[in-house]
């Protein structure tokens, strides 16, 4: 019985053609993008949970609290470590990791000397490897990171610097300092990880410096992670967190500040708080499903109508199978058996779109997805359940429909769709259809507008042809000649030293203390040169610039700050006192505000002040259209100075589009999806239409007949879905103006919604929906009324 309809309906799919090909097409595309989506999700969600102890292993993140606002930061102070173990008990393994170094790699032989300029370095204990799985390859079993000057370096780059993967015993000297002896080589790390580390070196030689700073200061490259197997340990140390900081804090500080346990699968996901690697918000991955989920939906739709509009042409077979003894349960086995062969055709179909798609997507999201994680136990079920469901929903309605025919009416063809409930369903079809492609258009006119708002908003200083790179020493003498030997360069407008750009991914912030009050305030500090504010384009609104000296003594303050602490004229700021990091100065002047980070975030009070102790970052303004001329004799006054190490330059511009990297990728996305739902979309009411057009061939043919001109036939078929266009725009835009308003809402500065975006919605779709339908419409009111009739 089985192989009799899956015969049948071979036979009939071969018959309609047109109409097997529309659904295939449609359901290929909609279960391919659930298939990519599969991967992609497959592999984000796998980040770190490869660890035997993942379920139990947990990151202290520091929450700090003025007012109305909240910081955020991944890191602890260096002296946390110690006291929490001591305080608490239940921990099974703990660890400190301070990342985020980089530097200059030098390694002797007999012969010469051979430099790399690496980053990917990290400085922590023997500890690192009870709390995380990373293999020991050679070299000792334990204590490789217990001293000062050792290192473990991975298989990969024990071959680079030493050309073999048995280099434990070998030495290289780190950023021109301590010489570090390879104890141990370890393999290499995996990419789903946010610990991507070729480099560890002992903690003990940081431990030192870092410690210096105390309770108060903390880097947010510096983070602590801990096993914690009982879960009412870790509910008791997550109690006595607030105990703890009052602890060591004490009343040295007004500061509010608190720890909490982050687990460690929601490192990848939590945008709060950076990680060592890459973060996918978990927003980002809801809507890459929900998409996908829609876009499947589209495709079901599209099967549906085209079945319930096809039931027309197949009532007088089901009216002769129910004649010659024919059950219900058979016709609807028989439509199903259809369905479900569609569906594995488009399942194979939709396997290779998929496997042809990957890799580029990957290469565009930067991601190592696995097509293969679809042959997986769990894939093949999510493939088996997507054919089962899609069979279900796509066959069930249209099958029923159909075998309820009345076998009398049916063999007289007096069958006429519009005049039971599947007409009703399928108009209800194509507005929930217009709706989601609608839904989409005004999601990417949102993303496309945000994205351009983010490119050319106003963040307070100048970001065009701006070139910065790093300074590999910290010599300040060296560091002054290469900036007055760029500055004599021809197209070099300004040159400027500093610790950071204004807005860059390493920020610094600390405490200013206005010395008459003792009111303290979290701000962040850019320590910089006098030539930074010319450089970048910073305005100063009062008051006086930096002036080159030996010790801190003025600070220049930004117009946040004035806000934060009172001050509704910001120009009496000048001549107050302020102490950061101990040393008491007066505000000598105050500058316009600027973003020290992306738009996500609120415009932060911020202090530049000269401290050549902490310069690393040369700014050069650039005047010459052809700037990486101007950069190639730049390098050389470079190499002149600094033989040894490579200048690595990027423009400042590109520095900051990547804060908006993830937006701008799933922007692209999203408009890949949205044709995507368009095609779908524009394909089943294409094939809706033709049906349609052939049911009223006789119709047309009388109508012309009598006199009715194209324009009065295209006016017929067209007038139903502009109504139908327009219910589903008014359930649209409500629904795409909250969703987007919310997405909105995480930047602070960000476009306003108008009805430009909704109108222009709304008339793009009306242009698809017309032309798809106009198309057919015009091929029925063109074609002649005699072979219409003939039939007759």
């Amino acid at each position: 019985m089985f192989y009799n309809y899956l015969l049948i309906a071979w036979r009939n799919l071969s018959k309609r053609k047109a109409y097997t090909a529309i659904n295939i097409f449609g359901l290929s595309l909609g279960i391919s993008s659930c298939l990519l989506v599969f991967a992609l999700v497959s592999h984000i969600k796998s980040f770190d949970q490869y660890h035997a102890k993942a379920k139990i292993t947990y990151r202290l993140v520091t929450d700090t609290f003025e007012g109305s606002r909240e910081y955020h930061s991944p890191g602890v102070p260096a002296v946390l470590p110690t006291a929490f173990k001591d305080d608490f008990s239940g921990i099974d393994a703990s660890v400190l990791i301070s990342g985020g170094h980089n530097g200059l790699i030098t390694v002797k032989d007999e012969e010469d000397e051979k430099y790399f300029m690496e980053s990917g370095i990290g400085y922590t204990t023997d500890d690192f490897f009870k709390v995380f799985d990373r293999e020991i390859i050679k070299g000792k079993s334990t204590e490789f990171l217990s001293e000062v000057n050792q290192a473990v370096i991975s298989k990969k780059y024990a071959e680079k610097l030493f050309g073999t993967t048995s280099a434990v015993g070998q030495s290289f000297q780190f950023h021109k300092g301590d010489i570090y002896s390879v104890t141990a080589v370890m393999e290499d790390f995996p990419e789903n990880t946010d610990f991507p580390f070729d480099i560890f070196l002992s903690y003990e030689n940081l431990k030192q410096q870092r410690e210096e700073g105390g309770w108060l200061s903390i880097y947010s490259d510096d983070q602590f992670y801990l096993v914690i197997p009982d879960h009412k340990a870790k509910e008791s140390i997550q109690a006595g967190l607030p105990g703890f900081v009052q602890k060591y804090l004490g009343e040295n500080t007004i500061i509010n500040r608190a720890h909490k346990l982050q687990p460690l699968n929601e490192i990848h996901f939590d945008e709060r708080y950076t990680n060592f690697g890459y973060q996918v918000t978990s927003n980002s991955i809801h809507i890459m499903i929900g998409v996908a989920f829609f876009l499947l939906l589209t495709a079901s739709i599209n099967f549906i109508n085209l079945s319930t509009a096809l039931s027309g042409k197949r009532a007088k077979e089901v009216g002769l199978r129910k004649v010659f003894g024919g059950h219900k349960r058979h016709i609807v086995s028989q439509f199903l058996s259809e369905t479900g062969l569609i569906c594995l055709f488009s399942i194979f179909i939709a396997f290779v779109i998929g496997s042809l798609a990957l890799p580029y997507l990957n290469d565009f999201l930067g991601t190592e997805a696995d097509y293969s994680i679809i042959f997986s136990p769990i894939g093949l079920l999510t493939v088996c359940s997507l054919w089962l469901i899609i069979s279900l929903i796509s066959g069930a309605y249209p099958s029923l429909t159909i075998s309820q025919l009345n076998p009398i009416k049916a063999i007289k063809e007096q069958y006429q769709s519009k005049q039971t409930s599947s007409y009703m369903m399928r108009k209800g079809l194509v507005v929930f259809q217009f709706m989601i492609t609608q839904f989409f258009i005004i999601g990417t006119l949102v993303l496309v507008m945000q994205m351009n708002h983010l490119r050319s908003a106003d963040i307070g200083f100048q970001k065009d042809a701006i070139a910065s790179f790093s300074i590999p020493e910290r010599n300040a003498e060296k560091s002054d000649l290469l900036a007055e030997r760029l500055r004599n360069l021809p197209g070099v407008d300004m040159v400027s030293v500093s610790f950071t750009e204004p807005a860059s991914s390493s920020s610094s912030s600390t405490n200013a203390i206005i010395v008459e009050t003792r009111e303290e305030y979290t701000v962040q500090i850019k320590p910089a040169d006098s030539y930074y504010l010319d450089t970048y384009g910073l305005e100063l609104l009062y008051g006086e610039n930096l002036v080159k000296e030996d010790t801190v003594s003025r600070y220049l303050a930004t117009e946040s700050f004035a806000k934060k602490a009172g001050y509704e004229n910001p120009e009496d700021l000048l001549g107050v006192f302020v102490n950061i990091g101990g040393i008491d100065a007066p505000i000598s002047g105050v500058v316009k505000d600027f973003y020290v980070r992306s738009l996500k975030s609120e415009l932060e009070p911020t202090f530049i002040y000269h401290n050549q102790h902490l310069f690393r970052t040369v700014g050069i303004k650039i005047t010459d259209a052809n700037a990486n001329l101007v950069m190639e004799e730049a390098e050389k006054v470079f190499k002149d100075l600094y033989p040894e190490f490579p200048m690595q330059y990027s423009f400042l511009d590109e520095k900051i589009a990547k804060f908006y990297e993830l937006e701008e990728r799933m922007t692209t996305l999203f408009i890949i999806f949205s044709c995507i739902a368009v095609a779908v979309g524009c394909i089943g009411l294409y094939g809706l239409v033709s049906f349609m057009a052939a049911m009223k061939t006789k119709e047309i043919g009388v109508r012309k007949v009598l006199g009715a001109s194209s324009a009065q036939v295209l006016a017929m078929f067209s007038k139903e879905y502009i109504v139908l266009l327009l219910i589903s725009f008014a359930m649209a835009a409500p629904l795409a103006g909250y969703f987007m308003e919310k997405w909105l809402a995480d930047y602070n500065s960000k476009i306003q919604l108008s009805w430009q975006f909704y109108a222009v919605s709304f008339l793009l779709v009306g242009l698809i929906a017309i032309l798809t339908v106009g198309h057919k419409s015009l091929q029925a009111a063109w074609s002649n009324p005699s072979n219409a009739l003939k039939s007759e």
